[in-house]
Formats: structure tokens, C-alpha cells, sequence
């Protein structure tokens, strides 16, 4: 886990008695070794795909770009080999480790596309409902509550600098920014930025509670079309939940809900519900 994030805590073997996925801890050694190993053909292609989904900043530096592809098909070679489902990084181990010269943000949102689950900050509960989102609804997404819009009822959604792509607004180019960021004391991460596509959405938390007693809270609402935020430099939106601002984070915070979210486009709750109810999971809509 990551220092500070203490509601995103979990007893590793709970998690697999329950809900079922089993956490492997992996080292950053040999996610350094595949970044070694990789081919100026594995990386061309990847640079490639990016300039296809992505419009560059004309002032990315050629080498911090590299340097975040490394990261991801490093990352990716780990989840091939270990048949994972998704994974979670911890930020500080990153600095920690000495070798690396960004934290991985393009890595999480272009392996998010791919259909792996992921979770900011050594987060597995959350990396687990996007794993699990990602076999009920074809696709889910990482997010984060970060601020309340009184005015919108609404709260700005936006975690680091990691979002799945592919909920990106369809009338608006995704950009791939030269952005400072002090996570860390490292260089400049090339980050995606862009908007979530308006509509209805469903968020999740897993909240674990006391030994084998763990509890889903589900909130439904709406992606709002809100105006561009140029100061942003990650993904973001606006949630309007159904129940109102108050009322649901109000809700959210006494059912021990936490910052980080998964998010699925269109009402997804029964089919959350039904999973809580096969697992023996408890089950709160806020």
C-alpha cells in the first residue's frame, strides 16, 4: 500500500476467501529487466499505436515518451506471464527503486484499454472492481472522488493522471500531455487527458470491513457535458449522482466508502447486486 491511503487497506488472504482473486506481489527488478530487454521493434509499434489514439504535445520530449512505453510493456509483459487480471502500482516505489525516471500514468491508461484491471497506489480493492467490471460490462474504469460541485451537484472525478481511454468523449481528441508532476521528485510523466463521454454511469467501491465481512457500495448517476477544464491535465468528469451531492457522498462516507473508485457507463447496479449476492457480499446503494 501506499503511505496515507489507509482506506484502501485489505487483508490480502479475506480478499481471496471471499471475492476470490489471489494478490501477488511482483518487483519492480524485474519490470526494470523487461524494459531492458524490449526490441526497438516492440517499442516502435506501441509509440505507433500511441500517435494513432493520442494528439501529442509538440513539446513531449521523444525520450520521456519512450521511457513511459518501457513502463507499459514492461508491466504488460508481467501480466502475461503471471495470467493476471489486472494489478496496482505503488507510486513511491517508483522513486524507491532508483531506475525508473517517471511513475507509470500512460502505462495504467493504455493497459486499462486493453481490458486489464487497475488500481492507483497499491489499491487492490479497487483494482479488483475493475477487474470485475470488466467481465460484467466489457469495460470499466479507474477513477477517484476529488472535489464537490455544489453548483453542479456534482463532484469532479479525476485520480493522477490514469483513466481508461476508451470512456473518452467521442467529439473531442485525447491528448497526451508534456506535464509537470512532482509525484515523487521524477521527471515528467507523458499523461492522457481528456473527458468522459456524457451519459449515465455507475461507481463502486469495496469496502472491507472486519474479518470475511466485506460491503459493496454503488452509486448511479450521470456524466454531465460540462465545459473543458484546460488547468486539468489528467481525465476527469463531472458525476451528478442521482441522490443528490449531499446526500450521496454523505451516504458514501457512513458506509465507509472510499476515494477510489470503479466506474461502469449505464446503470450497472443489479448486476452488481446480483454478484454481491452470489459472493455473500454485503450490498449498499447510496
Amino acid at each position: 500500500k501506499m503511505n496515507g491511503m489507509h482506506d484502501t487497506i485489505t487483508d490480502f488472504s479475506a480478499l481471496m476467501r471471499v471475492v476470490g482473486p489471489e494478490i501477488r506481489e511482483e518487483r519492480m527488478g524485474d519490470v526494470h529487466r523487461h524494459m531492458e530487454n524490449l526490441t526497438e521493434q516492440e517499442i516502435n509499434a506501441q509509440l505507433e499505436e500511441d500517435r494513432k489514439v493520442y494528439t501529442i504535445d509538440k513539446d513531449l520530449p521523444p525520450e520521456n515518451h519512450e521511457h513511459a512505453v518501457k513502463i507499459m510493456l514492461a508491466f504488460e509483459k508481467i501480466l502475461e506471464l503471471g495470467d493476471y487480471a489486472g494489478y496496482s502500482a505503488n507510486f513511491d516505489v517508483f522513486k524507491g527503486d532508483g531506475r525508473f525516471r517517471q511513475i507509470g500514468l500512460l502505462a495504467a491508461s493504455n493497459l486499462m484499454a486493453k481490458g486489464y484491471g487497475y488500481g492507483a497506489e497499491g489499491d487492490v480493492n479497487s483494482t479488483t472492481l475493475v477487474c470485475a467490471g470488466n467481465i460484467l460490462c466489457g469495460m470499466a474504469n479507474f477513477t477517484e472522488m476529488y472535489a464537490m460541485d455544489f453548483k453542479r451537484d456534482s463532484m469532479l472525478m479525476s485520480h493522477m493522471g490514469e483513466g481508461n481511454w476508451k470512456f473518452a468523449r467521442k467529439d473531442k481528441s485525447i491528448r497526451l500531455a508534456h506535464r509537470e508532476l512532482g509525484i515523487g521528485n521524477l521527471d515528467n510523466p507523458p499523461t492522457p487527458v481528456f473527458m468522459v463521454e456524457p451519459g449515465e454511469a455507475t461507481i463502486t467501491s469495496l469496502v472491507p470491513l472486519k474479518g470475511d465481512h466485506f460491503r459493496l457500495v454503488a452509486m448511479k448517476g450521470k456524466v454531465l457535458d460540462t465545459e473543458e477544464h484546460p488547468n486539468i491535465e489528467m481525465p476527469y468528469f463531472h458525476f451528478s449522482p442521482d441522490s443528490g451531492v449531499r446526500n450521496a457522498n454523505t451516504a458514501w462516507l457512513k458506509a465507509g466508502g472510499s476515494h477510489h473508485q470503479a466506474m461502469l457507463m449505464g446503470n450497472q447496479l443489479r448486476k452488481w447486486q446480483l454478484l454481491c449476492e452470489i459472493l455473500g457480499i454485503e450490498y449498499v446503494e447510496v
